[in-house]
C-alpha cells in the first residue's frame, strides 16, 4: 500500500462511518479506534497481545487497473500473469475489509506488521508481539 495519495483523502474518518460488515469481520484480538499514526484515519488496535508470526488477511477490495485508481492510500498492487499489474483497491469502505484500516508506521521501530503477497493476495504478518496499533512500513 502506498501512502502518498494521488488525491488527498477528503475528510477525517469516523467510527460511525465504518460499514457493519467490516465490524463483523474483525478478529477477536483487534478493534477499530482513531489512529495514533494519522489523526484523520481509523486504526486497527490490539485488544490483547498478538503473538509474533500471526497472519491476517487477505486484504479485500475491487480489482482494478492502476489507471482506474483515484486514491492509492487504500490499495495494493499485485501482479497477475495473465493480466499484468492490477490493484486491489479498498478506497470505498463498502468494498474493503478491516485490513483497509491498517496504517503506515512512522518508523521502522514502530513497525509491527509486514505485508506479504501469497497467491496474488495481500496478507499482513506480525513481526513482534503487538499490543498497540497495527502498522507497517
Amino acid at each position: 500500500m502506498n501512502q502518498s495519495a494521488t488525491e488527498p483523502v477528503a475528510a477525517t474518518e469516523t467510527l460511525a462511518e465504518v460499514p457493519e460488515h467490516v465490524l463483523r469481520g474483525l478478529p477477536e484480538e483487534v478493534r477499530l479506534f482513531p489512529s495514533a499514526v494519522d489523526k484523520t484515519r481509523i486504526g486497527v488496535w490490539a485488544t490483547k497481545p498478538i503473538l509474533k508470526g500471526k497472519k491476517f488477511g487477505p486484504f479485500v477490495g475491487d480489482k482494478k487497473k492502476r489507471s482506474q485508481v483515484k486514491n492509492n492510500v487504500y490499495m495494493w498492487e499485485v501482479y497477475y500473469p495473465n493480466l499484468g499489474w492490477m490493484c486491489i483497491d479498498a478506497t470505498d469502505p463498502e468494498k474493503g475489509n478491516w485490513l483497509r484500516y491498517v496504517n503506515w508506521a512512522c518508523s521502522g521501530e514502530e513497525q509491527n506488521l509486514f505485508p506479504l503477497e501469497i497467491n496474488r493476495a495481500i496478507y499482513y504478518k506480525t513481526l513482534k508481539v503487538t499490543v498497540l496499533e497495527l502498522v507497517y512500513c
